[in-house]
């Protein structure tokens, strides 16, 4: 009976323990993302738009929240849980202006992460993403993250988020420059993704885009530069895409699509690598996306 009591108390300890430590944590995720406040401003995408995008500089500059939900590798499906978690979160009910990073493989199946469900695991207490995770991931994937709390943070990605989220520090530490000659004999081998339209993914787009508009939301498709020689590896596909998204804006009212590629793609000097801007291509790109977005709002509060 006495080894009985000391592992109940063991296991109580060890369970409490484990709550207080998630709990400490996911406060720093939700910091990170802005998950925990009443935003006007969201940004959706992967690294592209986080790279691209300065979270203090745009509410300074804006005067209005701004909550940067970016995550490396996440895809089309996982955006829409996204932005259903934001929508469904309480926080949502200001919202006015959607920045949904788009890019020329937005629509490829494959080549982002094919576990990226992952990323979810802190917000598993929620329904809806539950359900995903336990459909992407498995039963047994799902129960171990589910009732050890702890073990949604043993990615360093998480850990690193929720230090920057306690710490307030969303910087771009991407220093240096692209190795275009690297890059060309990378192209040269053949070595790159190539350009789909995914009739599945087009689908889920729009029924996420669907999901912000019918609320009054203006949703701004944002294209930030990726480098032109990746652009010009399949040219034909490259402009395909690229119509698409304008031809989708023109026909939607409250959808616009903005393109800084053409200004910038050739702007060697601004890229860390072919798809992500470095710390000074930041600081070109991240004013002139602001000042659309302070446009839009104008436009709301009509001024």
């Amino acid at each position: 009976m006495k080894y009985i009591k000391g592992l109940i108390i063991i296991i109580v300890l060890f369970f409490a323990c484990d709550f207080a430590i998630e709990r400490f944590m996911k406060h720093g995720v939700d910091e990170m993302y802005g998950l925990n406040q009443h935003a006007d401003v969201l940004l959706v995408g992967h690294s592209h738009l986080m790279l691209a995008t300065d979270k203090q500089q745009m509410e300074k500059d804006l005067g209005v929240k701004v909550s940067k939900y970016t995550r490396e590798g996440v895809n089309v499906s996982d955006r829409k849980i996204m932005i259903q978690q934001f929508l469904d979160s309480g926080y949502g009910d200001s919202l006015k202006v959607v920045l949904y990073g788009v890019d020329l493989c937005t629509f490829t199946g494959e080549g982002l992460s094919a576990n990226s469900y992952k990323l979810f695991y802190p917000f598993i207490d929620n329904e809806k993403i539950g359900n995903y995770i336990r459909e992407q991931g498995g039963v047994k994937d799902y129960w171990m993250h589910k009732l050890i709390r702890t073990t949604r943070y043993n990615d360093d990605t998480f850990k690193n988020g929720t230090l920057r989220g306690w710490l307030h520090n969303w910087s771009n530490y991407k220093n240096g420059t692209v190795d275009i000659k690297a890059y060309k004999q990378r192209l040269q081998n053949g070595d790159e993704r190539h350009i789909q339209m995914n009739s599945e993914l087009i689908a889920e787009f729009k029924e996420t885009v669907e999901m912000l508009t019918k609320h009054g939301i203006t949703v701004a498709l944002v294209n930030t530069p990726t480098l032109d020689l990746l652009n010009n590896f399949e040219p034909e596909e490259y402009r395909m895409i690229v119509n698409w998204f304008q031809a989708y804006a023109n026909e939607e009212p409250l959808v616009e699509y903005w393109d800084f590629n053409p200004d910038y793609s050739s702007r060697h000097e601004l890229f860390y690598d072919r798809i992500h801007l470095n710390v000074e291509g930041q600081k070109v790109i991240s004013p002139l996306i602001t000042e659309k977005v302070k446009y839009l709002l104008n436009v709301e509060r009509g001024a």
